[in-house]
């Protein structure tokens, strides 16, 4: 995929693969998964979020997941509706089933960690 058919940032920070994205979760109290651009100086940031519950069980229920307006625009615009639409949902399905670590989203959840620390809890290589 060249870089004209790219998702692509309002920065300018090309993202080909969902791994590029960092995936945090801050929110903790909303229960909230936030989806920010790989680039540490980019003015947008946050692109999207995973919004999930708790069962009683322990279980995670998944609410939403989505990117945000102002994204989804910025590559309809670029690359056309309906290609946008496509890549979006497929790195979405990817973040979601792949790169999100739930054992360590309960783990948080239960030992009652940090609410304000900034956490990665993407699934790292080496790290599972």
């Amino acid at each position: 995929m060249s870089n004209e058919e790219s998702i692509q940032c309002p920065c300018g920070t090309i993202i080909r693969d969902p791994k590029q994205y960092k995936i945090v979760f801050i929110r903790k109290e909303a229960l909230e998964i936030d989806i920010l651009c790989p680039n540490d100086l980019c003015y947008l940031k946050e692109l999207g979020y995973v919004k999930f519950e708790v069962n009683d069980d322990n279980s995670i229920k998944l609410i939403k997941a989505e990117f945000n307006t102002p994204f989804v625009t910025w590559n309809s615009s670029r690359i056309g509706y309906e290609k946008t639409s496509e890549e979006l949902k497929k790195h979405l399905r990817k973040i979601v089933l792949e790169l999100i670590d739930w054992d360590k989203i309960k783990w948080y959840l239960r030992e009652g960690a940090s609410e304000t620390k900034f956490e990665d809890i993407s699934k790292v290589e080496g790290n599972n």
